[in-house]
């Protein structure tokens, strides 16, 4: 591929020098008229031709640039389809080909993953494709340009700084860039398979706030919450490359052990999303976003903003002991209208609400009926439960972990269900309610199975409110 590229340059360099001397050869004599005619008529068409192409050798006439092989305005979109057995990456880009897109993976822990680190080949006619097993975790996936090759560092630059569009973005290192998409695979967040990921070109340049980059610095936040997951839609007037921290909080320490946290990047228009994961939701906690300019090395950030935050302005700026500033918000998370015991995991998804009691709050080991105690944990469950309107609908599921047998692990989810709901519905106080009893096994795992923590989480009865 890198000698079809310099092939076509000699080729144009070529045609234009020949262009040149038929020029010169009309004004030489007199007797090659018709000769010159025809020359003149090439160099005409030609001089034409060339007219139609930017000095990139880009087509100013097509009106979508997706088209264009090699534009400067760089792009590149997939689909990433996650199957039971496979992870599969079909894309399409208008980089040269013979460019190679590198991925990288790490789990929540931001450990490399191997399985999910490769290369792929842009073709001639612009796609690529990569190939991964299925983990049964999360990994946090950049697929990224790679500028190795001398023929990509020659057309784009050796850090990219050719290189334009909203696929180009600004790293810490002055004068480089990088053309990147982030995102997330976890197999355990989608109950169905396959599903896919659809990765398209963002839109930066139209939604810049017009005081992008002032010291003066404001955040908007939208929180939208999923079971387990908490996704945030920020905007803001802060520079590309500012990194925001943000951490589940709980300050009047309802459930001390529930938190979580996750920092991202902002985009070029001020704009940048977080997802957290999160087992235990409720009503009075807060997620609390930082920005702490003495932690960075960007140093188009630190311009504008001061080694210490000294530059920074607003009612979000806060004050270290140092002296030195930072920014802060807080955004009330709103969680169930309903408590639990705090062993029992709270989360929610629009009007449905799920318990995950432990199994070990409710069942002796390999038993399905309840001990003693487990009626405590349950009767502080019915009491909240008797607060609900009328005509509640209810699911009650069993789960299990992989370990063992799993025709096994399904009799005895769905023994351990029935002994949930018989003890549900012969306490509660509601004058209508519809209980569905089911057992999973194995199969709807909420953690993974590699380590006994996830397997843990996985044995479990839920209690699921407002089934959707």
């Amino acid at each position: 591929m890198k000698h079809r590229y310099f092939l076509y340059m000699l080729i144009s360099i070529i045609l234009v020098v020949g262009a040149c001397s038929q020029t010169d050869d009309e004004n030489s004599t007199e007797n090659d008229t018709e000769e010159n005619d025809i020359n003149d008529s090439e160099v005409e068409s030609e001089e034409s031709k060339d007219d139609k192409y930017n000095e990139n050798g880009i087509s100013d006439e097509t009106e979508d640039y997706r088209s264009d092989i090699g534009n400067l305005n760089i792009w590149f979109e997939a689909d990433v389809v996650i199957d039971e057995d496979k992870v599969t990456i079909e894309g399409e880009s208008n980089l040269l080909p013979g460019t190679e897109i590198s991925s990288n993976a790490s789990n929540k822990s931001n450990w490399p993953v191997s399985d999910y680190n490769d290369y792929a080949e842009i073709q001639d006619d612009g796609t690529f494709e990569f190939e991964f097993p299925v983990l049964d975790y999360e990994v946090d996936m950049k697929l990224r340009v790679d500028t190795r090759a001398d023929f990509v560092a020659e057309h784009y630059g050796k850090n990219l700084e050719k290189a334009e569009g909203n696929q180009v973005y600004q790293t810490n290192t002055i004068g480089e860039y990088e053309s990147r998409y982030e995102f997330a695979i976890d197999p355990l967040e989608i109950d169905e398979t396959p599903y896919t990921i659809n990765l398209t070109t963002p839109d930066w340049e139209s939604n810049v706030p017009s005081d992008y980059g002032d010291s003066n610095v404001w955040m908007d936040v939208t929180a939208t919450t999923k079971h387990n997951y908490l996704y945030f839609d920020g905007e803001s007037n802060l520079v590309e490359g500012v990194n925001i921290s943000g951490s589940i909080s709980d300050p009047r320490d309802l459930v001390s052990s529930a938190w979580s946290s996750s920092s991202a990047r902002v985009n070029p228009d001020g704009s940048f999303q977080m997802k957290i994961h999160y087992w235990d939701l409720r009503d009075g906690m807060e997620m609390i976003f930082t920005f702490d300019p003495s932690n960075t090395v960007w140093e188009h950030v630190i311009d504008t903003y001061g080694e210490e935050g000294e530059e920074l302005a607003g009612d979000l700026v806060k004050t270290f002991d140092d002296d030195s500033q930072y920014i802060e918000l807080a955004v009330d998370l709103a969680g169930p209208k309903i408590s639990a015991p705090e062993a029992v995991d709270l989360s929610m998804e629009e009007e449905e609400i799920k318990m995950q009691v432990p199994d070990d709050l409710l069942f002796d080991f390999d038993k399905s009926n309840l001990k003693s105690e487990a009626t405590d944990a349950l009767d502080e469950i019915i009491n909240d439960l008797n607060g609900l309107p009328t005509d509640v609908q209810m699911e009650i599921n069993g789960h299990t972990d992989n370990e063992g047998d799993a025709d096994y692990n399904l009799g005895l989810s769905e023994e351990r269900a029935h002994a949930v709901a018989d003890y549900i519905s012969d306490h509660i106080e509601l004058d209508s309610i519809t209980l569905d009893v089911q057992g999973f096994g194995e199969t709807k795992p909420i953690a993974s199975n590699e380590d006994e923590d996830g397997r843990q989480k996985n044995r479990r009865v839920e209690i699921v409110i407002n089934p959707k």
